[in-house]
């Protein structure tokens, strides 16, 4: 499986995405994230766009439509390295291919205890690697950071406990 990434304009990810889907048969979509809110004590699970501006396609075969892709109406830049005919590489890749497993959505997340450290299971992220830096017991709530294009990014998600032999 290829993967690729374009930024684009932020209003326009879900007609870019829909675009490349019926004019290039290719599976893509802009990323979404299950987060909890609590309304009068009770939580609630809403769906919400995640990393505004990014549209992840995915491929077969290696894209070549790039010119007529770019062309788009809304389509800003790629990412990825002209040399690597701008597939995703690295921590790029891993944190794409994570999000090609789940359906383009980043769900509620599994962690476990490991000594006085909470942890995110391992097949949440497949290779993909996040820390959790601040976590909200109360609210079943965990801050994880990673890295992507580039640029450190924190996110709150939704967690559940698991058992600690169920732990990788």
């Amino acid at each position: 499986m290829y993967s690729y990434c374009f930024f684009c304009n932020t209003v326009k990810c879900a007609l870019v995405a829909a675009a490349i889907r019926q004019k290039f048969g290719y599976d893509a979509f802009s990323p979404k994230i299950v987060q909890r809110k609590w309304i009068k004590g009770t939580c609630h699970e809403e769906i919400r766009d995640y990393l505004p501006g990014y549209v992840f396609v995915y491929s077969e075969q290696p894209i070549t439509e790039f010119r007529e892709i770019r062309l788009m109406e809304g389509v800003l830049r790629y990412l990825g390295q002209r040399d690597d005919g701008y597939q995703l590489m690295g921590d790029d890749r891993r944190f794409a291919e994570m999000l090609y497993a789940n359906n383009g959505t980043i769900g509620i997340m599994k962690a476990y205890q490991e000594g006085d450290r909470v942890k995110l299971a391992k097949d949440m992220l497949g290779d993909f690697e996040g820390e959790i830096i601040k976590l909200d017991r109360r609210k079943g709530r965990a801050q994880v950071q990673y890295n992507f294009d580039g640029n450190s990014y924190k996110v709150w998600v939704g967690y559940e406990m698991i058992d600690d032999n169920a732990a990788p």
